[in-house]
């Protein structure tokens, strides 16, 4: 198992092949991804990815930081008063 000195752990529900992905895409050095826990419901899990290079960590941190903020207020718009769902519904037909 590769040990590279600077870690991430998250929590996330996206796939680990879709992180795999990213990384593969932009890291300049190595990294290894680690499942470390699932959910018992599946509904997320947790890894721990470590990188050589300090700066892969930094920018992994900052595009999963940016994803979890849009996805957090798109989350929030979607969770919106029912009377006003209701309102918009019956405005638009």
């Amino acid at each position: 198992m590769a040990r590279y000195p600077f870690v991430v752990g998250l929590r996330t529900a996206r796939p680990v092949e879709r992180i795999e992905q990213w990384l593969l895409a932009r890291c300049r050095g190595k990294w290894h991804v680690r499942l470390e826990e699932i959910a018992s419901d599946l509904s997320h899990k947790y890894l721990i990815v470590s990188f050589e290079r300090a700066d892969d960590r930094v920018q992994f941190r900052q595009a999963f930081a940016k994803a979890n903020a849009a996805a957090q207020t798109a989350a929030a718009q979607a969770v919106t008063d029912p009377a006003e769902t209701a309102a918009d519904k019956t405005a638009a037909a």
